[in-house]
Formats: structure tokens, sequence, C-alpha cells
């Protein structure tokens, strides 16, 4: 009887090795298999996030378009419609005046002393 039930017990173990080779390689293809899919499709991913971002900095490069186009449409509606506004810019940018007028012109940047600084070397003020 011993005899009997040794073969049925090596062939049990066979068994029982191989469906868990096999399980394992099916478990090694499948996961190669994602692998490969994530390989293939990383750089697609990258463009994506890529273009996404490109997206983002057009649209706010748009808007800022958008503005200094809304701001030059109002000053060309002031120039063609507003002769205040026509005579401020001629006076500031031309240096144009009425006759009899007087100009005088302060240049704030030019009348500003340089900012003092300690310098080290100099002997403290008695």
């Amino acid at each position: 009887m011993r005899t009997s039930a040794q073969p049925d017990f090596r062939k049990r173990r066979e068994t029982d090795f191989w469906r868990t080779v096999n399980r394992l390689m099916v478990a090694l293809i499948v996961v190669g298999a994602v692998v490969a899919a994530v390989i293939a499709f990383y750089p697609e991913f990258r463009r994506i996030e890529e273009m996404k971002a490109s997206i983002g900095r057009l649209d706010l490069e748009l808007a800022e378009e958008q503005l200094k186009l809304r701001q030059q449409e109002r000053e060309e509606n002031w120039l063609q419609n507003d002769p205040e506004y026509v005579e401020m810019q001629a006076r500031e940018l031309l240096g144009v005046m009425k006759e009899g007028e007087t100009i005088f012109r302060l240049d704030l940047e030019k009348n500003v002393p340089a900012p003092l600084t300690a310098d080290p070397q100099l002997p403290p003020a008695e």
C-alpha cells in the first residue's frame, strides 16, 4: 500500500509545483505588460502635462495683451473725442504751450540728493 500511496503524493506535489510556477509566470507576464504600457505612454503623459502648462502661460499672456488692447482703445477714444486730453498730452509729451504761458518744470529725480551712507573708515564726528 505504501508503494501505491507514494506515487500519488509525488504526482500531487509535482502538480502543485507546476501550478505555482504557472501562476508566477502569469503574474510576471501581467506585470511586464503593465510596465511596458507605462513605458510606452509615459512620454505622452509628460507631453500632455507640458501642453497644459503651456496653455496656462498662454492664457496669462492673452489676458495681459487683452488688457493692453483695452487701454490702447480707451486712449484712442480719448484722443479722438476729448480735446482736453489731446491738449494735456501735447503739453506733457511735446512741450506745447499757449501764447503768453510760462511753464515751470521740476525734475525731481535730478534734485534728489544721493542717500548718505556710513563709511566705516571715517572717524566719528565729535
